[in-house]
């Protein structure tokens, strides 16, 4: 990886716009709308955290985040609704191997906001500044066994199922399945940018 494509790219980490959403630094301003889908059982069940029990640990992940944005890490972007200013969820990097120039992408979003194409224009967002600005070779997914919804999702955005690693996660008091999921840059390009 070029590191100074990633250096520019996560020192200030840039505000995207698409259709209906803006992608941008989280704050704390956006605490409480956060708080309101984090705290939900069905919205962490498939994720690697425990749902929030008080506003406070939503403003503690908070800084975290922004701890890691004053650092130049890779780090989430928050989702914010245009039609009615919302904070609806986040998308962004939970990891990064520099070594062989790949990333793999996590996301969530409030219930409310479900089923209605938010998360794929802020995926895309995310997808063509992975490829075609830091140039990464491949961006990956891993899945828990049972998340149909996240599995139908990759599936359409294009990334294509590589294999499921048994009972790999201990998590909550027991083993979880992931299935794992990748696109790499030239399928990117051949689907979104040679079709159009």
């Amino acid at each position: 990886m070029d590191n100074y494509k990633y250096r520019k790219i996560f020192s200030d980490l840039p505000t995207i716009e698409t259709e209906r959403l803006i992608l941008k630094k989280i704050e704390m301003a956006n605490a409480n709308d956060m708080f309101a889908y984090a705290s939900l059982d069905q919205v962490t069940r498939y994720l690697l955290w425990m749902p929030h029990l008080n506003i406070e640990e939503t403003k503690g992940y908070i800084e975290y985040v922004q701890k890691q944005y004053r650092k130049g890490n890779y780090a989430d972007w928050g989702l914010n609704c245009k039609a009615d200013g919302v904070f609806i969820g986040t998308c962004g990097f939970a990891n990064m191997d520099f070594a062989n120039n790949k990333g793999e992408l996590g996301y969530v979003l409030s219930p409310s906001y479900q089923g209605k194409g938010y998360m794929r224009e802020a995926v895309l967002a995310i997808l063509k500044l992975s490829f075609l600005e830091l140039e990464l070779n491949r961006v990956e997914l891993r899945i828990m066994d049972g998340n149909q919804a996240s599995i139908k999702f990759a599936k359409s955005v294009g990334f294509k199922y590589e294999g499921t690693s048994r009972k790999s996660l201990y998590l909550r008091g027991e083993y979880k399945t992931l299935h794992h999921y990748a696109m790499l840059n030239e399928e990117y390009r051949e689907m979104y940018l040679t079709n159009g």
